[in-house]
């Protein structure tokens, strides 16, 4: 299940992960489910994002895209 978060002044992508996943690793399913903030760095408050249900995975398997 989806549900929307409204942004704080000053959310970013991995401390929205992990605040709502336990990782921000994770931040890649947040910015695939929001293409259209995919550049935001540093979120002004008000802007909702659709957040995807939790991924039944161990976060600490996952590698972030960028350690590739």
């Amino acid at each position: 299940m989806k549900w929307l978060y409204t942004t704080r002044q000053g959310d970013t992508w991995d401390i929205l992960a992990h605040d709502i996943y336990g990782s921000e690793k994770l931040m890649h399913i947040l910015i695939a489910a929001n293409p259209a903030h995919a550049n935001t760095i540093v979120f002004t408050a008000g802007i909702q994002l659709i957040i995807p249900e939790t991924p039944r995975v161990n976060s600490n398997s996952i590698r972030a895209p960028w350690d590739d």
